[in-house]
């Protein structure tokens, strides 16, 4: 399950999304479509369906809609803003008490 990351803050308004990475002292400025993603993930635990969601009433196709949700997804993990907490956590030791 993805969430956000201790690290990471955010408030919603009707314009968006503002996240707050604290450690790197960063703002990421989501628009409305971002929003519902960062929403679907820390809200509802997902993303299934939400595909469907934005692209039938957009009349776009819904695979090519869940593949660019998946890649945006993927960023936010790679940048550590969405941290998988079904992994284990990796420990990181002091390279002088190994």
């Amino acid at each position: 399950m993805l969430t956000p990351a201790p690290h990471i803050h955010h408030a919603a308004s009707q314009h968006g999304t503002a996240v707050l990475d604290v450690r790197r002292g960063a703002w990421l400025m989501l628009d409305t479509d971002a929003s519902r993603i960062w929403h679907a993930i820390t809200v509802r635990g997902g993303t299934p369906g939400l595909a469907d969601e934005i692209a039938i009433p957009a009349g776009q196709d819904p695979q090519q809609v869940s593949g660019q949700i998946a890649a945006f997804v993927d960023e936010l993990v790679t940048v550590g803003v969405l941290v998988n907490t079904d992994r284990p956590r990796r420990v990181r030791r002091r390279w002088w008490r190994r």
